[in-house]
């Protein structure tokens, strides 16, 4: 039997995308020319504070709207983007009264506040804009914006850098700056549909605030564990790590995540109607990511470790040994984080959130025997990344089981007297989903959100 041949819109889409973290891989470079590793360090902290804010800020409910009604939909991308102003302005005011506390508040220290709540804003705006899209399949537009952000943030850090602003300030001012450029091309007003209540909207689509969201920020904090370890241990193995992790994921930025919105749009849309069809085509994409990963991040962990001191210079050769530490995690991320939504599609909001738990109580039980001086710091990142594949492996077997019992949703019957009240984000009704999230035996899974690449 012939195997399907891609479309030449998704091949284009797909070259767009990859365009794009080519971009951000010579933003890297870069950097690590431009910029000192304490500027640099300093910035991928807050960097995470931004992605981990900003991704959670919304409370899922974009995640919502790409598989929910179109009676539903508008509102619940309006709400979702009010939420991102709101959590950038918050994100800003901790970041003063932090500032004030430990008795370094001026205005260097306001500037990067102001800088850090652009950031999480434009971050969160961005990300609600791309699953507005991807619900109109309109994966090419998301594409070129991508392309946007990375262009912008390229030639903002150049410029700030050759005007003489070095700083940590500066890197996070370019990163809104790009995040903010995709938001705007993304944006397309959408009219909501008269009668459609917010409270009754949001009653629909409970779980993705009560599970999904809460699983998203544990998410993000899970992957920046080895950040504020690394912290503690000094800020030479901060600048390692921060620099290991974003040459680790240009692998899954260039494929895996450049294709997450095409594959979360295509299953979550088989849901719908076939989710026999959802479930081939997650093993699909699952075997190819797998094969991909393991001879991507082999060949450029290798590379990185053999070449780095030319490439980034002499002071980052130490990003290179933790890279190769990081590989199983890498691999695992690789495979799985761009499906993970497809748990969610199923409406397993509340396994999600029990597995994203239980993996950020790993990763700090991991690093703790470090802190107490029982193994060293390079041995505490080996266990970290097979302790994060075993989870990811485990996150494979539990998606699959979840798929094999969806259903249509024109196919499930009411319950009791009365019909349910659907809840279209998750594909079935709002009494199955809160019956999953208080199951503690159910499966599990897992969110991504933009950390996996601070």
């Amino acid at each position: 039997m012939a195997l399907p041949v891609p479309s030449r819109d998704r091949v284009q889409t797909a070259a767009l995308m990859m365009a794009a973290q080519a971009v951000n891989l010579a933003g890297i470079l870069l950097v690590t020319r431009l910029y000192t590793p304490a500027a640099f360090g300093r910035y991928a902290a807050l960097a995470a504070i931004a992605a981990v804010a900003g991704g959670a800020g919304a409370l899922r409910l974009d995640v919502a709207a790409a598989t929910a009604a179109d009676r539903d939909a508008a509102l619940l991308l309006r709400i979702a983007a009010r939420l991102n102003g709101v959590v950038g302005v918050v994100v800003a005011l901790l970041a003063v009264a932090w500032a004030a506390v430990v008795g370094d508040l001026d205005r260097p220290a306001l500037v990067e506040a102001v800088a850090l709540g652009a950031s999480t804003t434009a971050l969160g705006l961005s990300g609600t804009m791309v699953y507005a899209r991807v619900r109109d399949r309109r994966y090419r537009l998301v594409a070129v914006a991508k392309l946007a952000t990375a262009l912008v943030q390229g030639v903002a850090m150049g410029a700030f850098a050759l005007l003489g602003d070095r700083s940590a300030t500066a890197l996070l001012t370019a990163t809104a700056l790009g995040y903010a450029t995709g938001a705007l091309l993304l944006f397309r007003p959408r009219r909501s549909a008269a009668g459609v209540g917010v409270r009754d909207v949001l009653r629909r689509h409970r779980p993705f605030m009560t599970a999904s969201a809460p699983a998203s920020l544990i998410n993000g904090l899970t992957l920046n564990v080895p950040l504020f370890f690394a912290a503690a241990v000094g800020s030479v193995a901060a600048a390692d790590l921060a620099l290991a992790l974003r040459v680790g994921a240009l692998p899954s930025a260039l494929l895996g995540q450049a294709l997450m919105p095409i594959l979360f749009g295509e299953i979550a849309h088989q849901l719908r109607s076939s989710p026999r069809r959802a479930r081939a085509s997650y093993d699909r994409a699952l075997v190819g990511l797998s094969v991909a990963g393991v001879g991507l991040l082999t060949g450029l962990a290798v590379g990185t470790h053999l070449a780095a001191p030319l490439v980034f210079g002499p002071e980052w050769a130490g990003a290179a040994t933790v890279l190769l530490l990081l590989l199983p995690f890498l691999v695992g991320q690789f495979a799985v984080v761009p499906l993970s939504q497809t748990l969610a599609g199923t409406g397993g909001n509340g396994q999600q959130l029990l597995w994203d738990v239980g993996r950020l109580l790993t990763a700090g039980l991991v690093f703790l025997p470090t802190l107490a001086g029982w193994i060293s710091w390079p041995a505490s990142l080996l266990a970290f990344s097979l302790a994060m594949a075993a989870w990811y492996g485990g996150h494979v077997l539990l998606t699959r089981a979840a798929l094999a019992r969806a259903r249509p949703v024109e196919d499930r019957p009411a319950q009791g007297k009365r019909p349910p009240t659907r809840d279209r984000a998750a594909g079935r009704p709002v009494e199955d989903a809160r019956r999953d999230a208080a199951d503690p035996l159910a499966p599990v899974g897992s969110a991504s959100t933009g950390a996996e690449q601070a």
